[in-house]
Parts: C-alpha cells; structure tokens; sequence
C-alpha cells in the first residue's frame, strides 16, 4: 500500500446537486410537523408515506499493474441521498435520489479506479429523477431510474451505481415477474452525464441507439427459479441471458443449490462495434452446511469473440475483482468457500475465499493462443447488525477486498485491495 500523501481534501461544490439534498434532508427534518396521521393526501403523499434514505460510503482501490501499465488508485468519501414519496391515491408518486463522490486522496498519475472521474476529479449528479403510475398492480415508471437485470444493472461495486434513463412497465404476471423496457441513455458509474445505450457500448457518435429490453423471473417449481433477460440495441448489439436455480435440502439442514447458466450475443443492423456472434455456457453448485458455504463452478465462452458486458457487470460465474474469465475461447473452473462466525459468538464476521483459473483463451482475430492465468480472491466482512451494538452503529459494514491475479507463464502478477465502509441509514 502506498502512503497517503498527496491528499485531496477540497471537493468541487455542485450547486444544483447540494441544493437537491438539502431540500430533501428539508422534507424529513419536517415531517414531524407536517405529518399528522390524519393529513391531506397530498401531505401523506409527500411526507407521511415518504422515505428519505442516506447512504454513506468511504472507499480506499489500490490496483498494482505491470509494468508499463500505470496504477489505478484512490481513495474517496461520499454516497448518495434520496426521496421517495409515498403513492397520492395508489396511483401515482415520483423520486429523486443525488449522487456524489470526492476525492480523500487522488493520485493524479494513477487514475482509473472508477471510483472518480477520468481526471481524479470528484463528482455530483442527480442520477435518479423518476415519476411513476400504478394501476392493477402493474408500475409504469419513467425518467431516471434503477434497473436491476442481469446484464443490465446498478454494478454498485465503487461509489455509486449504474442509472438509466427511459421507461419501464413491471409487476407480476401469473406468477411471473417482468420487466418490460426502452431505456435511451445511461449514466454509468462515474459519470455525471447520460449518454445513448449505442455509445455506451462503444459506438461511434452517428449512433445513437436505445435498448428495448425484456426481463422475466418466475418459481415454476418448489425451490426452482428461472430467470430469462434480452436486450437489443438496434445497429449495436443483441443479448440473451438465461439461468435456471435449484435448491435441494439435505439432512442436518445443509442445502445444495445447482444452477445452470447461458449467454448468446451478436451484432445487428450496421455492425457498429463490429461483426461478432457468441455463446457462453456455465454450471455451478452450492453447498451451505451451517456457517460453511462451498462453491464449484465451471464456464465457457465460444471462440469468435469475447463477451460484451458494457451496461453492468457481468453476470457469470467466475466474475472476479480482477479478471471475469469471459474471453474468446476460454474455459474456467471457480472454487469457493466462505464462514459465517457467527456460530462461534462472532456474528456480523464473514470470510470468504476464491480461486478461478482459466485456459485456452484467444484472440478471435488473429487465432493466437493468450495466456492463462489465476486469480485468488479474499473476502473479510463485518456488519454491526447484531443488537449488542447500540442502534445507531448497527447500519455500519465495513468490507476488505483483496485479489492476486497470477499469469501461469509466471509473468508479472496484478495485485487488487479495497477496503469499504457503508453506513446506510433511513432519515425518514
């Protein structure tokens, strides 16, 4: 780890996005006065059945690359804070939650943690802006939102998440839960603007294509779930996810859960990123046994092309802190385990362990073999969730990342620490 010396303790101030938190934090400090249980339905709307909820977060990335890449590194404080009113007669209610991240220290010759700006720059946004109607119990929503499917979703792995702009029908349909959508823009991680689906992805500025997308989750079965996600982004790209889950119990409480999981992709239209088609394929089981977890998987990705993951992260097995094991070609077998102490009058104490490896990779261009490699990824968490804790520091969890990523030519290893801290609390 470096020393902490080139600390940036000045964040940049954004008007609009302050003025937007302190109106809500305005909203739950007079609830007390304004809520009465018996209120107008607008005062219930806009303060009885309201939320206003913080989340703060502190975040230390180290990422150690060889030579001549540079390293990514960071350290940031911030989180977000949204309002959420309650429905004006079932039907309608709107939201806005702002979003920001500053620089504790910032390295300017090591960017690219995502944790802030390309420049090392902190950031503001409102990045959540939404109206939304229910009827029969089906929400139609529009604006800016949370989309949470899985190849397009919040990726909450840095300061603040993945949002979209567009509209979305969901609810549940004969005992299917669906997602139906066109989203046209998407403000990713550490953005502070929305810009098309098609550039996102990585599509020249001619295009400027949004995303029809469909999500269904059903329980067919005692114990089986399925889930099917598409997408298509005209001139872009197209993909289909499908997974299937099912928990089995074992004697002595112990439950083993088999999953089974599939991507298709391919280009469309102009071919904007290129011509390309590719299929994926995984299984993985999970056994849990008290406070013991153990996991086995295995994937593979066809040989024409890499997969695209450019709206979330990506949703297969062997997704680790350095390296997803998703390229051309490639096989990887994932091993896993994990403890939860609190069997051992340490509850909140969580420790986890993986090992992924992956072989017979390639550039889909050229046929060339790439080098296999492993990754070892550590897992140490602690939430103040337990009751012997006062109340108010029962939100805090606190998170350490570490992951060696080890090319099996012996080359030069990558080297990945985090530590997290997040204190999310409800104001109202």
């Amino acid at each position: 780890m470096l020393s902490l010396k080139r600390s940036l303790f000045s964040p940049k101030p954004a008007p609009l996005v302050v003025a937007a938190c302190l109106a809500m934090v305005a909203m739950g400090a007079a609830s007390s006065a304004l809520a009465a249980d018996e209120g107008s339905a607008l005062e219930n709307m806009l303060v009885r059945d309201s939320k206003v909820d913080l989340q703060l977060r502190t975040y230390f990335f180290d990422k150690l690359n060889p030579a001549p890449k540079n390293n990514n590194q960071a350290w940031a404080i911030g989180g977000w804070l949204g309002y959420e009113s309650g429905w004006l007669g079932g039907i309608f209610s709107f939201g806005l939650t702002a979003y920001t991240s500053q620089p504790l220290w910032a390295p300017a010759d090591a960017p690219g943690s995502n944790l802030l700006t390309a420049t090392q720059d902190g950031y503001s946004v409102l990045g959540q802006s939404y109206l939304a109607f229910k009827v029969l119990d089906q929400t139609l929503t529009g604006g800016r939102f949370l989309v949470n499917q899985p190849e397009v979703n919040l990726q909450d792995n840095r300061m603040t998440p993945n949002t979209f702009e567009g509209g979305a029908l969901t609810g549940k349909l004969a005992g299917v839960d669906y997602f139906a959508g066109y989203l046209s823009a998407e403000k990713t991680r550490n953005a502070t603007t929305f810009v098309s689906m098609a550039e996102v992805a990585g599509a020249p500025s001619d295009v400027d294509s949004g995303m029809w997308l469909l999500g269904l989750k059903g329980e067919p079965a005692k114990d089986l779930v399925l889930r099917f996600s598409t997408y298509q982004v005209p001139d872009v790209l197209n993909s289909t996810y499908a997974d299937a889950a099912w928990t089995l119990a074992l004697s002595g409480g112990s439950k083993l859960r088999l999953g089974a999981q599939t991507i298709y992709q391919s280009s469309n239209g102009i071919d904007s990123i290129g011509t390309f088609s590719v299929g994926y394929g995984g299984v993985k089981a999970d056994l849990t046994s008290g406070g013991f977890a153990g996991t086995l998987g295995y994937n593979q990705t066809g040989r024409n092309s890499s997969l695209r993951t450019p709206y979330s992260s990506w949703a297969g097995y062997t997704s680790m802190l350095i390296k997803d094991f998703y390229d051309a070609g490639q096989k990887a077998v994932l091993v896993g385990a994990s403890y939860d102490f609190k069997g051992l009058d340490l509850p909140g104490l969580t420790l986890g362990g993986q090992i992924a490896t992956g072989w017979d990779a390639i550039n889909p261009s050229s046929g060339a073999a790439l080098a296999n490699s492993t990754e070892y990824d550590l897992d140490l968490n602690y939430r103040f969730n337990d009751k012997s804790w006062p109340k108010w520091v029962q939100p805090l969890w606190i998170r350490l990342r570490a992951g060696v990523l080890v090319p099996a030519s012996g080359g030069a290893k990558t080297e990945n620490y985090r530590i997290i801290l997040n204190y999310p609390f409800e104001l109202k």
